[in-house]
């Protein structure tokens, strides 16, 4: 009898914390605070992000968007090129704050532009956004 209440004692705590890190495999996705840098005379904006799936979604198909009417404004549609480039590092600031993956921004950058469009955007954009692009289309 008192074998058991021994092995009852330590099988207890033991399924217990291997029942604990089974919750716990993945990487938690949470959102987080952005600081958004406009430009010329209008003050910061703060971004407070909440992450869900959809919201990521909407969150990279809109970076794309601005991407896309980046690259038509900035090849030969009448301007401004600048607000479509200012629009879609403002999305992009929303996908960061939403806690949003590389993965997810990679498979919405290569489904909604072209390989052209994609060359442009990396050989346009500044090297943080470069390097964040370059970062998705790689993971997707």
């Amino acid at each position: 009898m008192a074998r058991r209440t021994v092995l009852a004692l330590v099988l207890i705590p033991l399924v217990g914390l291997v029942l604990a890190g089974c919750g716990s495999g993945g990487p938690k996705h949470t959102g987080r605070t952005v600081t958004f840098g406009s430009a010329g005379a209008f003050p910061p904006s703060t971004i407070v992000g909440t992450y869900s799936a959809r919201g990521c979604t909407h969150d990279a198909n809109t970076v794309v968007e601005n991407a896309h009417l980046y690259y038509v404004h900035s090849t030969g549609a009448p301007g401004p090129a600048d607000l479509y480039y200012y629009d879609m590092r403002f999305a992009y600031a929303h996908f960061l704050a939403d806690g949003c993956t590389s993965g997810e921004l990679g498979e919405a950058l290569k489904s909604g532009l072209t390989a052209r469009q994609q060359a442009f955007l990396l050989r346009n954009v500044a090297s943080n956004l470069h390097q964040a692009f370059l970062e998705a289309l790689n993971s997707a």
